[in-house]
């Protein structure tokens, strides 16, 4: 499991309608501490006997030292259950955020939200990837006349804020170079005022272009919206 921001009840309940088992993670790789990151982490790890994976930093600050955890530190590799995990250090205006690259029998996953800019980028380690979980978190003139005051506005567009719809484009443009076996790509953590999925959609793929054989999947706050095909991400049985 990536992130656990939703209440143990939540989770289970949303895992249930996937037909997933939640008895079936072995591990929650936590990419930084801000409550929709964490808010389940506690209830979650203890009741489903799965280590949270994260940075020092990120343990730390989101208060998590008395879980079973297992330190990861940016750019290095660790197997954990048969899956190689290798954090990504990314920026955001946490104590050590991260994305993660997950891979198992072969398959490559590259899951990246909450990032200020693509600059410090580990590229050479995002190559030859199978499927993208991106960040296309607003629509830049939606931001601009919307409801948030000018102190969040500018925390969102900043280094430590998040990827608007272009960004994410740029982002997917550069790793599909690099991976020409990609099959599927989601969008995720829109925001529910400042951006819009057609608009994110669309947005996006004027900044890829033509990605001939991928799914496009767009992640919704209730839900998932399968946009051109259906994708399955359950989690495996422990051997």
């Amino acid at each position: 499991m990536v992130d656990c921001g939703f209440s143990h009840r939540q989770t289970v309940l949303r895992m249930t309608e996937q037909d997933v088992n939640p008895q079936t993670v072995c591990g929650i790789l936590i990419t930084h501490e801000h409550g929709d990151h964490i808010k389940g982490a506690l209830k979650c790890s203890r009741n489903f006997a799965a280590p949270v994976l994260a940075t020092a930093g990120t343990i730390s600050g989101g208060g998590l030292e008395s879980l079973q955890t297992r330190t990861v530190r940016c750019g290095e590799t660790i197997e954990h259950e048969g899956f190689a995990v290798t954090p990504i250090k990314i920026s955001h205006d946490t104590k050590e955020p991260c994305a993660f690259l997950v891979e198992v029998a072969a398959v490559r996953t590259f899951f990246a939200t909450d990032i200020g800019t693509l600059d410090g980028l580990d590229f050479q380690l995002l190559r030859d990837l199978d499927y993208l979980f991106v960040e296309a978190n607003h629509d830049e003139e939606m931001l601009r006349a919307g409801p948030y005051p000018y102190f969040l506005k500018q925390r969102i567009v900043g280094d430590g804020g998040h990827l608007n719809n272009g960004q994410c484009g740029d982002l997917i443009k550069i790793l599909a170079a690099g991976s020409p076996n990609l099959k599927g790509i989601m969008l995720a953590h829109l925001s529910d005022k400042n951006n819009d999925a057609g608009v994110a959609l669309a947005a996006v793929k004027e900044r890829v272009g033509v990605l001939d054989g991928v799914c496009w999947v767009l992640a919704r706050q209730d839900g998932a919206a399968l946009l051109g095909c259906q994708v399955s991400l359950k989690t495996r049985p422990r051997p």
